[in-house]
Parts: C-alpha cells; structure tokens; sequence
C-alpha cells in the first residue's frame, strides 16, 4: 500500500508539467504584482520597438514653450494673450481648438487692481460723482482679460476647455456641496446624453470616481462651446498607458478633453455610453465604437516619441509666423512643452512627454480607428498559450538531452516571442508574453532538475 502511494506522489515529467501550468495559471488569476509590472514593461518595448508611426495630419498642437515664455512671461499669462492666440487661431481658419490648461482663477491685473482701489478710495471718500465712477468703470471693462477671452471664444465658435477632476476627498474638504453643485453646472456640457445601463448603478466599482471639477471661471465655461477633464492616471509604475474616457462625479457621466474636441470636430455626433455589471461595455462617438476595459480607460497607442505631432510656439502664432494651411481645418490642442510648468509625463518612449501630446495621440486613434486591442477574449488566448506552450515544452524536453532540452526550449522560445511582437506590431493586439515565457522556463527547470 506504501508503496503504491509512494509511486503516486512520485514526480514525473508529466505530473511536473501539470504542476507547473496550474501554478502559472493561479498567478495569472491573481495578477501577480511583481510579473504584472514586468509585462507592462514588455508592452513598453514592444511600443517602443515599433518606433515611430506617422500620426495623421488633423491634429496639431499650439505650445507653451521657452519661446513663448521668453516672450510673454512666466506662466500663467494674461487672457489677453490667450484672447489673442484664439483671434490668430479662428483667423487662420482652425475647426476645433481645444485647451489643455484650466483657467480657474479671475486675471488679477495690476491695472485693473488700480482701477478696483481707485473705485473703492472715491467711494469711501464720499465722492459722489457717478461721471467719474461709470468712467473708471468703463476702462475696467476694456481691460477685464477674462472677458476679451470670453468675446473671443464666443466669436470662434469652436472652443473645447480643459478642465479636471479632483479624485481625493481630501483635496475637496474646503468645498461645500453648494460649491460642488455650481461647479458641476458648469460643465454640464461635457456630460454623456446618450446612457445605456441595465441599472441605475451598475459597473459601479469598475468605474473612477471623482469628488469634485476644478473648472474654468464662469464666464469663459458659459462661451466654451464644449468641454472635457484632462486627467491622465499613471499606472502603478508612474507611466501613462491608459487614458479614462469616463470619470463619474455625483452620478453624473462626464467626457475627456481629447472625446469632447473630437466630438465638435465631427460635427456634434452623440456620445454614447453603454454598461454592463462589471463596467464599461463600450464608448461611442457617432458611429465610432471606442474599446475600452471596465473602467471606461482607453489603452493609448503611442505614434512615438515626443514632437511626432507637429509643435508650432504660441509665440510664433501670434506673431504671424505660422503658415493658415498648417492650422486651417486642423484640431488645434493648447498645452505646455516646457520643463517648468511641470505638465511633462512618463510614456513607452521615454520620461520627457508632453500631456498635451498624449490627448492629441488618443485623437488620432479614434479619429483612425487605430486602437490597441486588449479585449476581454485576449485573455482567453493568454490561458491558452500558457497551457499549450507549457504541454509543448513537456512534452520536448523529456525526450531529449540536457543540451538538447535547452536549444529546444530557447528555439521554442524565440519562436512565441517572435510572433507575440508580430501579431501586436502588425494587428494591435496585446498578447501576455511574460506569463507564457515563465511557464516554459519553468517547465524545462522542473524537469531538467527532475532528471539531473
């Protein structure tokens, strides 16, 4: 009995491949952190090694750079300067222009400062000559530079401002729900109008929540002609792969930056979102269908590296320098290059890339059709080639010799290699690579320590 037990529990090449492929699997299911964060490095490389693929020519990007700053100062510059950078856009004939900055806080010049203290001086001197009060008031309305970029943006027509979401309580605290309730009105233009849910909750906790907007002041938000967040939330390892193209905030359902200015660019297309249990099912602009995973987050293909977009300085815009045809009919993003205003991300290509960049690269994929795929179903593909790669290095390695075994194994290898970079650089589709790698590996380990 002993010893029909004891040839039961004995290791063979069989029982250690089957012993290897469950443990792989249980991992996979558990999404290992340490092997997770090596296949997003994979993705990384695989991105990378594709270098850089010509983004279509729709989309150009008007920057804040150290040109710019050496001509109109530190940032943030006056309306009056973003008034004139709007006036030199829609003259040029740009179709949609979208702002990747927020303009939360009131122009607080000195000459309207001036102004402000003269008012209240005259007053509290008892001075009752309105003639001098309805004066000062007058050139306080000619040098109000939010409401010159206001008359802009209500004579362009075409304006989608950034704004976004606050996704700590904490940074909230010091707002009351009356504040967080006026702030969401005036974003109400960035919200989804077309929902499709089988309950008034569901995909609850697939989804990302926010506390509360951080918008643009009331007079530009009433003229912008749309809007949208430009969040961007880094993976664990502080590298942007994915972008949120729904953030829910106090039940509402509320649109991207990048979504918003594609949707004026079309022509006003409905959005629609569409819900499952488990999450977002998908996202829609017109006829578009846009994948997504259940957190509503779009996997971002990468052009390449910084500048693969054209770049044209708001210095060089203003001044005329820029040809109409480079901005004519185009969708035209505004958004910071320069190192000091700290709006540079960690990508695939590198630590030094500009956020605007990254909305401008998410336009391009929808407006091409041109996503990675990372689907649901690709997961079922990744169980396979665990299992069938597994059986085929069990299956080789026992029947040859050390030597032998390791040539097979690293052929065998190469060759899945090889094809998982072909299929994600010819057909867009991200296949696990590490996890099938390990499972080899581990299969010629197992069994050559087994035998030797």
């Amino acid at each position: 009995m002993k010893e029909r037990l004891k040839k039961r529990l004995q290791l063979t090449p069989v029982k250690i491949t089957f012993l290897v492929i469950l443990i792989v699997l249980l991992l996979f299911s558990l999404d290992f952190r340490f092997l997770r964060f090596m296949e997003l490095k994979s993705l990384d490389l695989r991105i990378a090694s594709r270098g850089t693929q010509l983004p279509g020519s729709e989309t150009v990007i008007a920057v804040i750079d150290e040109k710019s700053l050496s001509k109109f100062g530190r940032w943030p510059w006056s309306r009056a300067t973003m008034a004139q950078l709007v006036n030199m856009l829609t003259a040029a004939g740009a179709k949609a222009i979208g702002f990747d900055v927020v303009f939360s806080e009131p122009d607080e010049s000195a000459h309207l400062q001036t102004i402000d203290n003269l008012i209240h001086e005259i007053k509290k001197s008892g001075i009752k000559d309105e003639n001098i009060i309805y004066l000062l008031d007058q050139k306080k309305a000619v040098g109000d530079a939010d409401a010159l970029l206001a008359h802009s943006m209500s004579r362009a027509k075409n304006i989608t401002l950034g704004y976004f979401f606050h996704l700590s309580r904490k940074d909230v605290e010091h707002l009351s729900g009356k504040d967080i309730l006026e702030k969401s009105k005036l974003i109400s233009n960035s919200r989804y109008q077309l929902i499709n849910a089988p309950r008034k909750d569901a995909g609850e906790d697939a989804l990302i929540h926010a506390y509360a907007p951080e918008t643009n002041l009331k007079i530009l938000s009433q003229t912008a002609a749309n809007s949208g967040y430009f969040n961007i939330i880094a993976d664990s390892d502080g590298v942007m792969r994915w972008l949120p193209l729904v953030i829910k905030c106090r039940g509402d359902y509320y649109v991207s930056l990048a979504v918003s200015l594609l949707q004026q660019y079309l022509g006003w297309p409905p959005l629609a979102l569409s819900l499952h249990e488990h999450g977002v099912d998908s996202v829609r602009i017109g006829n578009i269908k846009i994948p997504t995973d259940e957190a509503g987050r779009l996997l971002i293909n990468y052009r390449g590296p910084a500048k693969t977009f054209p770049h044209y300085s708001i210095a060089d815009i203003i001044e005329g320098k820029i040809p109409s045809e480079s901005l004519r009919d185009k969708i035209v993003l505004v958004g910071a290059t320069a190192v000091g205003i700290y709006d540079l991300r960690v990508t695939p290509f590198g630590p030094v890339y500009p956020g605007v960049e990254i909305h401008a690269t998410v336009i391009d994929n929808i407006l091409h059709r041109d996503f990675l795929i990372h689907s649901g179903w690709i997961k079922f593909i990744d169980i396979c080639a665990i299992i069938l790669l597994g059986l085929v290095a069990g299956f080789i390695v026992p029947r040859l010799r050390a030597v032998s075994g390791i040539i097979a194994t690293f052929l065998l290898l190469v060759a899945f290699v090889v094809a998982n970079v072909f299929i994600f650089a010819y057909f867009n589709v991200w296949l696990n690579l590490i996890y099938p790698v390990l499972t080899m590996l581990a299969v010629y380990l197992g069994i050559t320590v087994f035998r030797y």
